[in-house]
């Protein structure tokens, strides 16, 4: 049996994979032959794939919104003069942190096939980089892969710039397939279609509503829930021996807001739920 482990993307609501995690590789002792990551879940799959989740749990229960993006109080502005409204230098400082070259040697000693997910935007296609690629490279895709259209710049990598693999690949079930996993447990962020209650947020059209901020963060969640909602079904339509773990309900309705309270929440939510759905 080969088994792959599939953490998803969706920002802080990624602290839900994180207790998932820990009741898969600590308390069910299931190792993973191979790691699929996209978004938040690619700098989680590095932790995932070296075994180390007491660290990736102080990582999740730590982290503040400052210390993941540098928010602009210039709003749309922001998005006319640089192109994005949100700095990840924040970011690229915890990847640069986390993924270090010791923990790659260690995927490699430890035999785990790692998969980073992220989208080219000239090619139109999901690339992936694994453990076998250069440090740069690698953390290159860990961040690009966290970048979200417009709220984020884009990440250029050998002539070619990528944005977030959830953009084409929210749950990269697939690509641990054609590695050759026989069985899967998937961690998607977003609760099934039927927990998801409507938000209160109003979406007016007026100057001064941030529209990317708001608006267009809003549109991405929703089709990134459907494209993660479509994936699942199609898998056990396809017969493919998947487990998969989701919240019981929608955790927060940002998945740019990162509160250690609330993400400590989701932690514990997430291993909570994997005793439910795995005994």
């Amino acid at each position: 049996m080969t088994i792959a482990f599939v953490l998803g993307g969706g920002g802080s609501l990624g602290a839900f994979s994180v207790g998932v995690a820990r009741w898969l590789l600590v308390d069910k002792a299931i190792q993973p032959d191979i790691v699929t990551g996209t978004s938040t879940g690619a700098i989680a799959s590095v932790l995932v794939a070296t075994g180390e989740i007491g660290l990736l749990s102080d990582l999740y229960t730590n982290v503040t919104t400052q210390d993941v993006l540098h928010q602009s109080f210039l709003g749309d502005l922001d998005v006319v003069i640089h192109g994005y409204s949100n700095s990840v230098d924040p970011l690229k400082n915890l990847i640069d942190t986390y993924l270090t070259e010791d923990r790659r040697q260690k995927i490699i000693n430890k035999g785990v096939k790692l998969q980073i997910a992220a989208t080219n935007l000239q090619k139109g296609i999901v690339e992936y980089a694994d453990e076998t690629s250069n440090l740069d490279r690698l953390r290159k895709f860990v961040l690009a892969s966290s970048c979200q259209p417009a709220l984020m710049p884009t990440i250029s990598i050998g002539g070619y710039e990528y944005l977030d693999g959830g953009i084409m690949q929210m749950l990269p079930i697939q690509r641990a397939l054609d590695l050759g996993a026989t069985k899967i447990y998937a961690s998607a962020t977003s609760a099934a279609a039927a927990n998801r209650p409507p938000i209160t947020r109003h979406f007016p059209n007026a100057p001064g509503t941030d529209v990317f901020n708001y608006t267009l963060r809003r549109a991405v969640l929703l089709m990134t829930d459907q494209m993660t909602d479509d994936t699942i079904a199609l898998q056990l339509e396809r017969g493919v021996d998947l487990t998969a773990f989701r919240p019981a309900s929608t955790q927060i309705g940002d998945p740019l807001q990162f509160d250690p309270s609330l993400m400590a929440a989701m932690v514990d939510h997430g291993y909570l739920r994997a005793q439910q759905i795995l005994p």
